[in-house]
């Protein structure tokens, strides 16, 4: 069966593997299965299903300066991780062209991926390349993540430590309990001086006074640890660090609009899944 819409030689491959060995065959289906896997839950298939107006282009949404809110929990997305994984990636790759042809090679205005809990939700394979690149194209990214150790169980090791020094802007909350994370934040903020003074008394009542510096860290690990609620540690670059107070979104000028808007989007979420397209 031969389609006139399919691109040069997809047929000639998939007919390649058909006939491939049967070992090979089996890991190329498996990675294949995994991929598609999500479509299985119908309600991940209906909502990759639009209808006729209800398309997705990417560059047309670039080119609108378009905002779109991608939506989970944490349980949801086990079965559509790969698939708004592969979405956000195409979005990241439109960018990627339009900067190209754009002036100075950047998007103007630029695009910012709030990536909030993205370690939980759906693990980008390009996320250090991006966090890495994108700026340079005008690609903000701002990935949330519960701790270093998250990262480097969702990538790897040098993944991570990767995302993290191509952080610019770096928060850090309190409640970390990761010693060793913590540790490296203790010597990553440096050290300072700091003066004791001892006294010394003689045999017959003499006194002597003596004044010694010694070098300790700025903000020990528990100190990291313990961070107030509403505050954040936040280095800069080579900028010295920063105990910040950080405002909540009910503080927020505009927290009555948020607050109707979440109430919006919680109602959708309640509203029972639609009946299966025949």
């Amino acid at each position: 069966m031969s389609s006139t819409t399919a691109a040069t030689g997809w047929g000639d491959s998939l007919q390649a593997m058909l006939e491939s060995d049967p070992r090979t065959r089996d890991s190329i289906w498996q990675g294949v299965s995994l991929a598609l896997g999500a479509l299985a839950d119908p309600r991940v298939l209906d909502a990759v299903s639009p209808s006729e107006g209800e398309g997705f282009d990417p560059e047309q949404f670039l080119l609108s300066n378009g905002a779109l809110y991608l939506l989970a929990t944490g349980t949801g997305s086990n079965n559509s991780a790969a698939l708004v994984s592969a979405f956000v990636e195409d979005l990241v790759e439109t960018a990627r062209r339009l900067a190209a042809r754009s002036a100075g090679a950047r998007l103007d205005p630029p695009l910012l991926l709030a990536l909030d809990e993205i370690g939980n939700l759906a693990p980008l394979p390009s996320l250090p390349n991006l966090m890495a690149e994108g700026g340079g194209t005008g690609i903000t990214t701002m990935p949330v993540l519960q701790s270093l150790a998250q990262a480097r169980t969702k990538w790897s090791d040098n993944a991570a430590g990767a995302i993290w020094d191509a952080s610019i802007v770096k928060i850090v909350l309190g409640g970390a309990s990761n010693s060793r994370d913590l540790q490296d934040l203790s010597t990553l903020i440096g050290e300072r001086d700091e003066t004791t003074a001892s006294t010394t008394i003689g045999d017959r009542g003499s006194r002597s006074s003596q004044r010694s510096i010694r070098r300790v860290a700025i903000m020990p690990p528990d100190t990291i640890r313990t961070l107030p609620f509403g505050t954040g540690l936040i280095m800069l670059r080579s900028a010295p660090p920063i105990v910040a107070r950080l405002r909540t979104w009910t503080d927020r000028p505009d927290s009555k609009e948020l607050r109707s808007n979440r109430e919006e989007i919680e109602s959708l979420l309640r509203v029972p899944m639609p009946e299966k397209r025949t």
